[in-house]
């Protein structure tokens, strides 16, 4: 099993350069298809007479074409060398539910994680939370710092009997394959009955797609989930968090739960999450 299809997420920060790397060996590896989806900021403009902002306006825009036209063409000359077949598209940081369409048709999506310190992201504070949520495919988050593994040897199953970590475990067999080993963890907050799925049934699933796993359960002490979540994967020596992203309505908006959202703010490793 492997991903055929694959979308990277592209902007005109730092980290960009070191995602579309990423990115371009993952897809050769899986012989996939990889689309580069390019994210340029458009300024809001609120206030009146508008032909006071018309100049600006017309001069971002031509920055922002210039500022594609050279991340395209350094797509293109990368993804050729990496002999990696793609497509590429570009969208103003405004049409998020376009770019969510967009990835729609792909089997794994690839993210940066989000960096204050970076002046130059033009992907929105709240894009990833949003992304996650509302995409319905597998969202590979990579963190802003740090070396990424050339390939996920180590991988940790975040846990809880869900429908969400249900998904994002299927979500990431292709990686889950191709582990050396895979430890399931779950960490009890409280019993659940109509969530917890015997043990054996979590072994004997992975086992039959010829995954190596390894099965933990622990009792969750004073710490907040998501540091202990993130103290054990690197206890394990981890390369690969995977996990639901979690979410609860607030009237008719779709918003993050806690522990995803501390993970997506405080990772340390590449996350895989499905909603």
């Amino acid at each position: 099993m492997s991903y055929k299809s694959m979308t990277v997420c592209l902007d005109n920060s730092s980290g960009s350069s070191r995602r579309l790397d990423f990115a371009l060996a993952l897809a050769a590896r899986h012989g996939a298809h990889l689309t580069g989806l390019h994210l340029t900021y458009a300024p809001a403009v609120f206030y009146e007479p508008y032909a006071d902002w018309a100049p600006v306006v017309v001069e971002w825009e031509r920055v922002a074409q210039k500022r594609q036209e050279l991340a395209q063409e350094s797509f293109r000359t990368a993804a050729r060398k990496a002999g990696v077949n793609y497509d590429w598209a570009s969208y103003q940081s405004s049409a998020l539910q376009q770019v969510i369409e967009h990835a729609r048709t792909t089997d794994l999506t690839i993210l940066g994680q989000q960096s204050a310190a970076d002046a130059l992201s033009d992907i929105g504070t709240n894009f990833n939370e949003f992304f996650v949520l509302r995409l319905g495919r597998p969202v590979l988050f990579l963190p802003h710092a740090g070396e990424l593994p050339p390939a996920f040897g180590n991988i940790v199953v975040a846990w809880d009997g869900g429908r969400e970590a249900g998904r994002a475990m299927a979500d990431a067999m292709p990686f889950l394959q191709e582990a050396k080993q895979v430890t399931v963890s779950t960490l009890i907050k409280k019993p659940d009955r109509e969530n917890d799925l015997p043990q054996i049934d979590i072994a004997a699933y992975l086992a039959r797609h010829d995954v190596p796993v390894a099965i933990e359960r622990h009792q969750l002490s004073a710490a907040a989930p998501a540091d202990w979540l993130l103290t054990r994967v690197a206890d394990l020596g981890a390369d690969l968090l995977v996990m639901g992203a979690y979410g609860h309505h607030r009237v008719t908006e779709l918003v993050l739960g806690g522990m995803t959202r501390s993970l997506l703010h405080q990772m340390t490793i590449p996350v895989l999450m499905s909603h």
